[in-house]
C-alpha cells in the first residue's frame, strides 16, 4: 500500500532525472572570524587550555578553506586525552594542528563557486532563484516590510477623502 506508492515515487523522480531531496543546506565556508572562535571553543571544550605559544590568529588564517568538521577532525586529533594530561608541561602551538590540517582537503573557493553553479541548474536551485527574484520585485528592494506600508497608505487616503468632503 502505502510502502509502495512512495517507492514508486522516488523511483520515477530518479528515473527522471530529479533528485529526491525535497532540500539542499550549503553552509557557506566558514570565515576567519568564525574559524578564530571554533578553534578557541573547541580546544577549550576539549580539555585545552589558551597559552601564548598557541598563535590562534595564524590558525584561523591557514584553515581557510576547511570546513567546521575539518576543523572539529584536527582538534579531536589533536586533544587526546594524552596529550590534555601533557598540557601543564608541554602547552599547545599552533604546529600540532597544521598535520591533521594538512591531511585533509580543503574544499576551495572554485569547486564552492561549481557548486552553487551546479545547483542553480537544479529545479530547486531555479525555484529558489524564481522566489529570490519574485521578494525583490515585491519589496522594491526593502525588507518584507512593503504590504504593511499599503495599509498604513490606505488608511491616510480614507482621511484625506473624507476632508475634502467638508
Amino acid at each position: 500500500g502505502k510502502k509502495r506508492a512512495k517507492l514508486k515515487a522516488v523511483v520515477s523522480t530518479q528515473s527522471t532525472g530529479c533528485s529526491c531531496y525535497q532540500k539542499i543546506v550549503l553552509i557557506p565556508r566558514p570565515d576567519y572570524a568564525s574559524r578564530y572562535l571554533l578553534f578557541k571553543e573547541l580546544i577549550l571544550r576539549s580539555g585545552g587550555r589558551l597559552a601564548p605559544t598557541l598563535d590562534l590568529s595564524s590558525l584561523a588564517k591557514i584553515s581557510d578553506g576547511y570546513t567546521p568538521g575539518h576543523i572539529i577532525t584536527a582538534v579531536k586529533h589533536v586533544l587526546t586525552e594524552r596529550r590534555v594530561q601533557q598540557l601543564h608541561r608541554k602547552p599547545l602551538t599552533a604546529l600540532e594542528f597544521v598535520t591533521p590540517l594538512a591531511r585533509i582537503d580543503p574544499i576551495y573557493k572554485e569547486e564552492e563557486e561549481q557548486f552553487k553553479k551546479w545547483y542553480s541548474k537544479t529545479p530547486l536551485g531555479k525555484k529558489r532563484a524564481k522566489l529570490k527574484a519574485e521578494e525583490e520585485e515585491g519589496d522594491g528592494g526593502g525588507k518584507g516590510k512593503s504590504a504593511k506600508g499599503g495599509k498604513k497608505k490606505g488608511k491616510g487616503k480614507k482621511k484625506g477623502k473624507g476632508k475634502k468632503k467638508k
